[in-house]
């Protein structure tokens, strides 16, 4: 019985942050499961999710340090989706070195590794929105901004 393949096209990141996640979640899945992505188009993907993290922090974190301290789960919560922003960071560096060591040496396990870690930071990002949508002033979602 084969596995279901995730329906993702790896060289067409999608508009908004959130539904980026997603993307990243899907061709993450497929790493795992030994999609055939050349490295171009593994390094582009990376690319785009580096820079959407990162325009997703650029927006996000003026709002949440200005958030007034209206109770302290509140305050709690915003400290916390900054130290995510931070954590994110060092998330994307460490996606990156799983790519350069696929990059030396180009094999399902890697490929795996590489995958398995995307997961992994996307479903991160997935519940930072989530936790971030409560905190979220009225108006236009955070997610739902364009990436770039």
């Amino acid at each position: 019985m084969p596995f279901p393949r995730p329906e993702v096209d790896i060289r067409s990141p999608p508009g908004t942050f959130d539904e980026l996640v997603a993307w990243l979640e899907r061709w993450s899945y497929g790493l795992v499961l030994i999609e055939g992505y050349s490295l171009p188009e593994i390094r582009a993907a990376l690319v785009a999710v580096s820079e959407a993290v990162s325009a997703h922090r650029r927006a996000a974190d003026p709002w949440l340090a200005a958030l007034p301290p209206m109770d302290e789960e509140t305050a709690r919560g915003a400290k916390l989706l900054l130290s995510d922003h931070e954590w994110f960071e060092t998330s994307l560096e460490q996606l990156w070195w799983f790519f350069h060591v696929v990059e030396k040496e180009d094999h399902g396990g890697h490929r795996q590794a590489l995958g398995q870690y995307g997961r992994v930071l996307g479903e991160a990002l997935r519940r930072h929105r989530s936790d971030e949508r409560r905190l979220e002033p009225k108006g236009p979602s955070l997610g739902a901004e364009p990436a770039p």
